[in-house]
């Protein structure tokens, strides 16, 4: 079994609340030993590649639902029906289930995938976060940092 490590950072923080996945990282840094820490913008390739070959990713993503609440934090697995659809939309182009059948179809699956998604408020371009997104990313680096620990 593989014993890569990465976490995978996905938003813009230049797009206000689409910065919580990078956000997540900035936190995790130095926390955690043995780790890779990777910050992207979603596009499936790039996330399929930093992936790649770990034995274990944890990806933080924002997300908008229909009842959105900001700074709500969900978390799937990939063996969890919702880890491909679960009414959760990206802030970005391309959605994070089609990013996992794609790389299932290509065989290039970590061995463990854990998904965090916060809600988010403001898209916006600008930068700084909404205070209750602020708060749930310090929550999910906590959380991250015990899982991964």
């Amino acid at each position: 079994m593989n014993t890569r490590t990465v976490v995978i950072g996905i938003g813009n923080p230049f797009r206000r609340d689409d910065g919580a996945g990078p956000a997540v990282v900035d936190l995790l840094r130095g926390r955690l030993t043995g780790v890779e820490f990777v910050v992207c913008d979603g596009e499936p390739t790039t996330v399929i590649d930093a992936w790649t070959g770990a034995g274990r990713a944890v990806v933080v993503d924002a997300t908008r639902t229909a009842d959105g609440e900001a700074g709500r934090i969900h978390r799937f697995a990939t063996g969890h029906p919702s880890a491909t659809r679960a009414g959760i939309t990206a802030s970005h182009a391309a959605d994070l289930g089609d990013t996992v059948a794609l790389a299932r179809a290509l065989d290039r699956m970590p061995d463990t995938l854990l998904v965090y998604t916060v809600e988010v408020a403001d898209v916006c371009y600008g930068t700084g976060m909404s205070p209750a997104v602020v708060a749930a990313t310090g929550r999910l680096a906590d959380d991250i940092a015990a899982v991964l620990g």
